[in-house]
């Protein structure tokens, strides 16, 4: 059913619209990357300050300023990811770097939720320093958001 659902994204008018225009999907596709670059630069700024590797500014400002950054690089990331997949549904559910992009992106937002939840994030906020548990966090997300970036550029050649 998900899959026919993903499928049928195909037949709209916009994915048409996208196929058939010279200039929107290159639009869309920077805009995707835009959306990456916010994404991948709060989330990498936020993660090595967690870490001690940059030692400016307060985590306590820090922290939502770069959270903001992220989620609206995400949300971009996320609405023009769908347009361009949904010009070639049927291709990316082929493609076993688009499936592992999918898997690291959920482990990457999964990592973010439980960061979000802990005391000690609420506690960085209060303006105290980042616990080891944080760190430990910091370091997976570096790790599995460059994944996500990696399985992105796998995309083109599988």
């Amino acid at each position: 059913m998900l899959e026919g659902l993903l499928l049928s994204l195909g037949d709209t008018t916009l994915a048409s619209a996208l196929r058939q225009s010279s200039i929107a999907y290159p639009l869309v596709s920077s805009a995707h990357i835009f959306g990456i670059g916010l994404l991948a630069g709060g989330i990498v700024i936020l993660d090595l300050r967690l870490l001690g590797a940059i030692r400016r500014g307060s985590l306590s400002e820090l922290a939502p300023l770069m959270s903001l950054v992220a989620a609206v690089g995400l949300a971009l990331a996320i609405v023009t990811g769908t347009l361009l997949f949904s010009v070639q549904p049927a291709h990316y559910l082929d493609n076993s770097a688009f499936l592992l992009k999918q898997l690291l992106i959920s482990l990457g937002l999964l990592n973010t939720l439980l960061v979000h939840r802990l005391p000690q994030w609420r506690a960085v906020l209060a303006g105290q320093p980042a616990a080891p548990l944080l760190k430990l966090t910091a370091v997976l997300s570096l790790v599995l958001w460059l994944a996500v970036l990696l399985a992105g550029r796998w995309i083109a050649f599988v």
